[in-house]
């Protein structure tokens, strides 16, 4: 398996339905009592980007990727529009430490007294800002930052997040439209968060 750093198509992503994704399983017992078997620690990321009828060159870009993808063999970078950037509404940027000078990125989601800390595994390159200590490098496929001295407080800046497609096949169809375009259509494309 390779991590490709060709992003998919973000003219696609843009009209992809999805987000987060729990494994919860809830367990009732003969007197009613329910309990719940939460058997993911993390969320993992679902997107469908299928699209009943678009231009042509749109089905193209997601087709090329797909093949240089080789369906589901390699990973790569994904833009989930509605979670790509810190800080946001929704969360801000901070650091866990991994050992000595190396601290691991998280986004930090935040309501009332509650906290989810998602580990940030693709950042932008060109986009970061580190506040604290003194940055020596950022491994934006990792997402790994080591210092040269001192400690990270937060950062700034938007991620990917890393994701396979779900499917070896990709199933479409072209329709000829009312003025003679080409239009294509495409059913059942799934894009899948992956945990390396």
């Amino acid at each position: 398996m390779t991590q490709l750093t060709a992003v998919f198509p973000e003219a696609i992503s843009r009209g992809a339905t999805g987000g987060p994704e729990w494994l919860t399983e809830i367990v009732e017992t003969g007197g009613g009592y329910r309990y719940a078997n939460a058997a993911r620690s993390a969320p993992l990321h679902v997107y469908d980007v299928s699209h009943a009828a678009r231009e042509e060159a749109y089905l193209a870009q997601v087709r090329g990727h797909f093949l240089v993808a080789h369906g589901r063999a390699h990973t790569f970078p994904f833009k989930d529009w509605l979670d790509y950037k810190c800080p946001d509404a929704i969360g801000t940027g901070i650091f866990a430490a991994l050992s000595g000078s190396t601290f691991q990125f998280y986004k930090r989601y935040t309501i009332g007294s509650y906290t989810y800390d998602r580990k940030i595994v693709l950042p932008k390159n060109g986009t970061i800002v580190v506040t604290g200590g003194t940055l020596s490098s950022i491994d934006y496929t990792t997402g790994i930052a080591t210092m040269s001295s001192g400690t990270p407080l937060s950062w700034v800046g938007e991620f990917y997040v890393l994701c396979r497609y779900g499917a070896d096949s990709m199933p479409a169809t072209i329709i000829d439209g009312p003025t003679g375009a080409r239009i294509a259509g495409a059913d059942g494309i799934k894009v899948e968060e992956d945990r390396t």
